[in-house]
């Protein structure tokens, strides 16, 4: 009888999140102007209301490349590594003070992606 409780919890609680302080949301536009529909919330979250973790938005990085051939010469430019959010995506996010949100990362587990 208790290990039918159990099954039974697992089966219920399976695919949540298990932090009491972090939430599932959808990625509804992005980047320009970014906005959030987290679940159980009736209106969307505007960008005044996100913080995003650095690693999920594109980054920009000044580059140096010495180039040793017949000559030694350096090329400069910048290397552009990209968002890995697009639209549609589950993320996971954190309620912050002030209805504003942090958002953590995708949620891989739920999409596969």
């Amino acid at each position: 009888m208790l290990n039918d409780a159990l099954n039974l919890l697992k089966e219920k609680t399976k695919g949540h999140i298990d932090s009491r302080d972090t939430e599932r949301a959808t990625l509804l536009s992005w980047p320009g102007n970014p906005k959030i529909q987290v679940e159980g919330d009736p209106e969307p979250y505007l960008a005044d209301k996100l913080v995003f973790a650095e690693y999920l938005q594109e980054r920009r990085i000044d580059a140096v490349f010495e180039v040793e051939q017949l000559e030694v010469s350096k090329l400069t430019g910048v290397l552009t590594i990209p968002s890995p959010l697009k639209v549609g995506d589950q993320l996971i996010v954190s309620r912050m003070t002030g209805q504003r949100y942090y958002v953590l990362g995708k949620d891989v587990g739920s999409s596969g992606g």
